[in-house]
């Protein structure tokens, strides 16, 4: 059973949006859609997750709750849909199977999300009171900008305080978030808040990397100091993804030794052809010259003698 952690999550909500005409409807969810690429700009892609609600979206996201509120006010200003409604909510999460077999998104963090940007009728942007307490633990000078708004009894009973974000704080930093630029949102399909995101980049990270191996005329291949076998018949090796150590053998010759680093799924060709050293060729004897004989020795001085005549 999956642990409920806590999230800050950030409900884009479209008023009456399921009383109108579905060519209307899909205008407004496209504009709401763009909206939200340019309002996650400085929200890192593996922090948060973008879910599809039937109304609208929903964004639960890890860290600060400071980039929750900042995507907030960017998809306020952004969306020129006045009938979008925003809720904040800082609360827990967890990942369940749906029916179908794949990941869904549940919890309190996102049902109060929803709730909150329910009542944001007069206030496009209403934050609970868990959220601005935990935006006010690492940015006090944001919680600041949330003013109070009134209480309202969500569905299941329960009494929630309510801030509303001040428009002229944020004009005022808006020079600073001109400098991020756009960044692609990845919207999930499905009904209810399906995040099978969840689990497509948690099945991508877990990917083993491949290692195809051709070796002449035979070696044995160790990966970080480990023997996986003699090569051939090994011809394909898993191995996770990272830094490892690979290193070839075959009897008394040289290893071949490599440090590699593999993504998920990446697949290393590794070919190699063990050459034995050749021996340099051994040095030629010369016979020396037969001793002369005393016929030779006498034509010789015969020679040397005429010589001395000229």
């Amino acid at each position: 059973m999956a642990i409920p952690v806590p999230a800050s999550v950030l409900f884009l909500r479209l008023r009456a949006f399921h009383e109108q005409p579905v060519a209307e409807q899909a205008r407004r969810r496209e504009a709401l859609q763009a909206a939200a690429r340019q309002a996650l700009a400085p929200w890192r892609d593996d922090q948060r997750v973008v879910l599809e609600a039937p109304d609208g979206l929903a964004i639960v996201g890890r860290g600060d709750p400071a980039l929750a509120l900042q995507a907030a006010q960017q998809a306020a200003e952004a969306c020129r849909d006045e009938d979008v409604a925003i809720g904040l909510h800082y609360g827990p999460v967890k990942a369940e199977a749906d029916a179908v077999g794949g990941a869904r998104l549940a919890g309190e963090g996102l049902q109060t999300a929803a709730e909150v940007a329910a009542f944001a009728n007069e206030h496009p942007l209403l934050a609970s009171f868990p959220f601005r307490e935990a935006l006010a633990a690492g940015s006090p000078r944001r919680a600041r900008a949330l003013r109070s708004a009134g209480d309202f009894v969500d569905e299941r009973m329960r009494s929630q305080r309510l801030y509303a974000f001040d428009p002229a704080a944020a004009r005022r930093r808006a020079v600073w978030r001109s400098l991020f630029g756009i960044a692609g949102v990845a919207l999930v399909l499905g009904a209810g808040y399906v995040g099978r995101t969840l689990r497509l980049e948690m099945e991508a990270a877990a990917r083993p990397a491949i290692i195809t191996i051709e070796i002449k005329p035979v070696g044995e291949v160790y990966v970080d100091g480990e023997l996986k076998g003699t090569a051939p018949p090994l011809a394909r090796l898993s191995i996770p993804a990272g830094p490892h150590s690979i290193e070839l053998r075959s009897g008394r010759l040289k290893p071949v030794t490599m440090d590699v680093n593999l993504l998920p799924g990446e697949e290393l060709e590794l070919k190699h052809t063990f050459v034995a050293p050749v021996a340099p060729p051994a040095p030629r004897r010369t016979s020396p010259p037969p001793p002369q004989t005393a016929q030779a020795k006498a034509i010789d001085k015969v020679k040397s003698w005429l010589d001395k005549l000229k």
